[in-house]
């Protein structure tokens, strides 16, 4: 018996170790970013945002205006994120297929867990405005991300798992004790 629930308490810390949580959504006030050269050059627009170590980004809301400045393109004007690294980016253009000048409003979600997008053990979260095509001289602003927000779900790694996730791998291990004791007996 007592090697049964050593074995059946093995089984529910393993249970709970493999789930992990959702952490709570992080949403990024871009108001006032500015798209200024090409991606990975100096004088970008940075930002280093904490979502937890190790995290896991599994989705991307957002809601945004823009302002591209002529001769600039709104389909040039792009975020890239990733880990603080900034070697593993994914690059992201709202207005991907507005070829025009001046204001643009664009909304939407993309789901992000396909694409096994992580920040490192700092749990920093990497955020890069920069433009597609450099129009104007270097170090000057292509366009303006002039309101609006990106929000990401972040899975948190070695979070504690959610209540009813706990209520259900308890309620399965429980039947699966119960059918044991069952056929024992």
């Amino acid at each position: 018996m007592k090697k049964q629930l050593q074995h059946l308490a093995a089984a529910i810390t393993l249970g709970l170790a493999s789930l992990t949580a959702q952490a709570a959504p992080v949403a990024i006030d871009v108001s006032g970013a500015q798209s200024i050269n090409l991606l990975g050059e100096a004088g970008n627009t940075v930002w280093l945002i904490d979502v937890g170590a190790n995290a896991l980004l599994t989705s991307l809301d957002w809601a945004l205006e823009l302002n591209a400045f002529s001769p600039s393109l709104l389909a040039e004007m792009q975020v890239s994120f990733g880990d603080s690294s900034g070697a593993n980016l994914l690059t992201f253009t709202p207005g991907g297929a507005d070829f025009n000048s001046g204001n643009g409003s664009y909304s939407g979600s993309l789901d992000l867990s396909a694409y096994g997008i992580s920040v490192g053990a700092d749990g920093l979260l990497r955020l890069e405005f920069s433009d597609a095509f450099k129009d104007f001289a270097a170090g000057v602003s292509e366009g303006e991300w002039v309101s609006g927000s990106l929000t990401f779900g972040v899975s948190a790694a070695g979070a504690l798992p959610e209540p009813a996730s706990v209520a259900l791998v308890l309620l399965g291990l429980g039947l699966v004790g119960s059918a044991r004791r069952m056929r024992h007996g």
